[in-house]
């Protein structure tokens, strides 16, 4: 063919050339731009996707946990408090006065929470439960959630099923908890009913058009809601797709059922871990976006090959050298080589187009530029995020710790947990800026211990040991690094153990680098429980190592190290490595 070609002059072989580049750079470009828009479009609905449930989730999560919390308005009552007395010391006798003055935190906590059926406040000397609920006669002692109250010894959560303690048989889901106080109360309890109609209208109302796309599952697979009918019932009772659902604590899969693709997304519940979300849809509706770019693509490539071919004939003699030199620019601007221009002394159309490739190559350095710093802002606006969001059980703890130390007089230890707790905000806040001083995070995590030790007497002990190094302690660090790793050795480590806990916080300079570890003696982990806690600080499935390492990786890049050694039975050692730069304070970086 190409002996051929030669026998044809060089505008003909120009034309036919110039021709062929054309239909092979709009294919090229069609093409590419058609894979890599199909596949941002597939990433970005299965994205989506999975942050929509994670969000609903989330609020419904918070939904639960603000019931739980609600109940604090009756726990603190006076009525409540005076009928706890009666309670442990047996006496019934003023049964219907407490009855009466129940009326009123019952009525606050049915006004502070709309999904609130009825509550349920069972003890020896009688049940209390507000007046305009009819009443049946059915007893706590004779139900299932009695036998799992006592077996489980926490607060639970009751799947869907119907109320049997009021009227009506509403379908409910309930929150059964041990009645709290600061005496020793025996066997008695609490219910709350919520309104399984409100609460599964709460998340569906989160996922707008997914409303027959999503629902909760239990341990066994069984949907949480037994009142609502599940448009994939089905489909969830297969055991290939129960066995995707334990893949992990969360994800998203691809599952064939009736000749169709489903894309499953599911998340366990921080309420109980027992509960999956789950949401199903056609994964044809998700990627219904790429399929329509798939045929713009193909039409206007055709189009461009069409029109090709009309133009080619007219400029092919024209612009042939320069077109051609144009053309190697542009591939070399395809292979990400951005540093390339178009150079020429005319001044015909395709000087021009060459100025206008230059000025376009500028242009995408200067948006790949732009898109570089957005990033990282936003990476740093979700550390923030993350950083600033307290630890609702922490707070609720010490509060309510120095709440019964104020009951018992204990002024003294109000006081220090107080200002405790004030100097742990300061220093935590750090004026909102990112970088702190070794000295003041010591100081900060010093705060977080003593609060810790006040709500877990007796619990453990715990040692600093720094250097008194004036250059070593005014070194600056990033803030509230050490308090996540202190809570984890706190919550995990000493889980379930009554005392002898040993908390050990070490700082040591080897040569160019500051390294801290924090010990404990808890329980210690396995080999196989250590890879996943690892693999979790890597990913998003824990979110305060996860954001103790991005953190890391942001400020410190590749300098800074961070590691997890644990011994079964032994207890656990968490080392964190950070640059020496020499000491001292970086101006307009560090608090106050």
């Amino acid at each position: 063919m190409f002996r051929t070609l030669q026998k044809y002059p060089l505008r003909h072989r120009l034309r036919i050339a110039f021709a062929v580049m054309i239909i092979v750079s709009v294919l090229t470009v069609g093409w590419t731009t058609y894979y890599i828009s199909a596949q941002v479009v597939q990433n970005n609905a299965l994205k989506l996707s999975q942050d929509t449930l994670n969000k609903s989730s989330q609020a419904f999560d918070e939904k639960l946990k603000h019931v739980a919390v609600s109940l604090m308005t009756l726990v603190i009552s006076t009525s409540y408090e005076n009928t706890m007395k009666d309670v442990v010391t047996g006496d019934s006798s003023n049964y219907f006065t407490h009855f009466g003055a129940l009326q009123t935190p019952f009525m606050q906590l049915k006004l502070n929470e709309q999904l609130l059926h009825s509550v349920l406040l069972t003890t020896p000397i009688g049940d209390f439960y507000p007046a305009d609920v009819p009443r049946t006669e059915f007893r706590f002692k004779d139900t299932s959630m009695y036998d799992r109250i006592r077996e489980e010894r926490h607060a639970i959560w009751i799947e869907g099923h119907k109320d049997p303690f009021f009227a009506g048989e509403v379908p409910v889901v309930s929150l059964v908890i041990s009645a709290i106080s600061s005496l020793y109360i025996p066997d008695s309890y609490i219910i709350v009913n919520l309104k399984e109609d409100g609460l599964w209208h709460f998340l569906t109302d989160n996922i707008s058009d997914w409303r027959e796309g999503v629902t909760m599952l239990k341990e066994d697979g069984s949907p949480l809601f037994v009142q609502k009918p599940y448009k994939y019932a089905d489909m969830l009772k297969e055991p290939e797709f129960q066995e995707q659902l334990k893949s992990g604590e969360q994800g998203a899969f691809d599952y064939d059922w009736n000749g169709n693709t489903y894309l499953a997304n599911f998340v366990k519940s921080s309420v109980d871990d027992k509960w999956t979300y789950v949401s199903v849809k056609p994964t044809d509706e998700l990627l219904s976006q790429a399929t329509g770019i798939k045929w713009a693509t193909l039409i206007v490539t055709v189009l461009c090959i069409v029109l090709g071919f009309f133009i080619s004939n007219g400029l092919s003699t024209l612009l042939a050298k320069p077109l051609t030199k144009l053309q190697l620019l542009m591939r070399r601007a395809g292979e990400n080589d951005l540093t390339v221009r178009f150079e020429t002394d005319g001044n015909d159309e395709v000087t021009q187009v060459g100025r206008q490739f230059n000025r376009m190559l500028e242009q995408i350095g200067q948006l790949i530029e732009v898109n570089r710093r957005v990033e990282k802002d936003k990476h740093k606006a979700e550390i923030k995020a993350l950083q600033a969001q307290i630890d609702p059980h922490f707070l609720y703890n010490t509060l309510n710790t120095i709440y019964w130390k104020t009951k018992l007089k204990k002024s003294d230890e109000v006081g220090e947990m107080v200002m405790s707790l004030s100097r742990m905000f300061q220093l935590g806040l750090n004026g909102g800026k990112e970088l702190t001083t070794i000295k003041k995070e010591l100081f900060h995590v010093e705060q977080y211990l003593s609060l810790q030790q006040r709500c877990y007497e007796n619990l453990f002990e715990y040692r600093i040991e720094a250097p008194n190094d004036e250059s070593i302690q005014q070194h600056p660090i990033l803030k509230v690094l050490l308090q996540p790793l202190v809570e984890n050795a706190i919550l995990h480590g000493f889980k379930n153990k009554q005392a002898g806990g040993l908390i050990v916080i070490r700082l040591e300079q080897d040569d160019d680098r500051l390294v801290f570890t924090i010990s404990d003696n808890g329980h210690g982990m396995d080999k196989e429980t250590l890879q996943n806690i690892r693999r979790a600080a890597e990913s998003s499935d824990s979110y305060a190592l996860h954001n103790i390492v991005e953190r890391l990786k942001l400020y410190y890049e590749n300098e800074a190290a961070f590691s997890i050694d644990s011994v079964p039975g032994e207890g656990t050692t968490v080392t964190l490595t950070i640059p020496w730069y020499g000491g001292g304070e970086e101006d307009g970086v560090i608090g106050n």
